[in-house]
């Protein structure tokens, strides 16, 4: 006899993503810290684990403690879960209830839309347009009696983007009106510089969400956070599991908050070379894009299939075409510093080159 999920599961559409040969390439398709860490580092980030802490369930209350310190909040305030992507599945499962409704970006965070659907909540989403531009007005009545959560990420995720204070502050006026949270992810603060964390004493339905898989460059620790009102917490934690976070991942972000230079470095020479491989991608005849997270987007063009191949055949992976309400053949592409942009820009002039896009004459003259 066929068991058959449930309905809001059989519904979903998931696309299965190979997790192997990855380590050795060029890594610019998940806007990872595409040159790792040096190993010394690596030593010197789990220094001291030892035989107990693999046999033993893992003791995060340090690391609770200098993530508040950190952001100057209580521990009651703060949720660390393995990855910020579960701070906000937790979320969605501790508030949304079958048929209740979920306001989103469209285009945005992918994972926003699955929790919502898992939840059994409707999806009402704000379109951006072919300008790369969203109506706030349209967010804003998007919010209605139905409303139990909307979710933001900003910077977002693929277009760049983002919303001033003062439109989000609108936005959580309204929902509170009706009862709504509202979560904004901030999973690229660090390359933006602005966030909302300030305004948590004055709303109670506000939730921000953090990672360190961006700007701290430890994707594979799987390590993020949510901070928002006690009360909302304490929900949310109602639904993760006892022992939530390895201890690989406390050690490591231990060390990332005690050492936050590594982060601000990275991130200075990131921006840097954002805005070089945006430059030389307009001087070789492309659209380009650049925005407030760690990536640029690019138009490819007809040959965008081709391009991405050859780039590939290159061993640099560079992110599928964008799903955005209106078609297009953009790719993102992560950004990291201008040493490894120059390569990028390299192999680039030598694909549009191969693949007739560009005139050699033409892209000798704009070098």
């Amino acid at each position: 006899m066929k068991v058959a999920p449930r309905r809001t599961v059989a519904g979903l559409i998931r696309t299965s993503v190979p997790q192997v040969g990855r380590y050795g390439l060029l890594r610019l398709d998940k806007n990872e810290r595409c040159t790792g860490y040096p190993t010394s580092l690596v030593r010197a980030m789990l220094k001291g684990l030892s035989g107990h802490h693999l046999a033993a369930y893992p003791e995060s209350r340090l690391l609770y403690e200098k993530v508040a310190k950190w952001h100057g909040i209580g521990t009651a305030q703060l949720a660390m879960t393995s990855g910020s992507e579960l701070a906000i599945r937790y979320l969605f499962e501790a508030f949304l209830e079958s048929g209740d409704e979920v306001v989103l970006l469209n285009p945005s965070f992918a994972m926003f839309d699955v929790y919502a659907r898992l939840c059994g909540a409707r999806v009402a989403a704000a379109n951006f347009d072919r300008e790369w531009q969203v109506d706030e007005d349209e967010i804003l009545r998007r919010i209605t009696s139905r409303t139990k959560l909307v979710a933001l990420a900003n910077p977002n995720n693929p277009t760049g983007t983002v919303l001033e204070d003062a439109a989000i502050l609108a936005v959580l006026r309204r929902a509170a009106r009706h009862g709504a949270l509202v979560l904004v992810d901030e999973a690229y603060y660090h390359f933006y510089g602005k966030t909302m964390l300030m305004y948590l004493p004055q709303h109670d339905n506000l939730v921000v969400t953090r990672t360190f898989s961006k700007a701290c460059g430890a994707a594979g620790i799987r390590l993020g956070y949510a901070i928002g009102h006690p009360d909302v917490i304490a929900a949310l934690n109602k639904v993760q599991p006892i022992d939530h976070l390895n201890v690989l991942a406390i050690k490591v972000g231990e060390y990332l908050i005690d050492h936050e230079q590594l982060m601000q470095d990275y991130v200075k020479k990131t921006r840097a070379g954002q805005r070089y491989l945006l430059a030389q991608l307009k001087t070789l005849g492309l659209t380009a894009l650049g925005g407030y997270g760690n990536f640029v987007l690019a138009d490819l063009g007809r040959k965008h299939d081709a391009i991405v191949q050859a780039l590939r055949d290159h061993r640099i992976h560079v992110g599928a075409t964008l799903r955005l309400p209106f078609s297009s053949s953009f790719v993102r592409i992560t950004a990291g510093p201008i040493p490894v942009m120059r390569r990028v820009a390299a192999v680039l002039r030598t694909v549009l080159k191969e693949q007739g896009v560009v005139a050699e004459s033409v892209m000798a003259g704009r070098r």
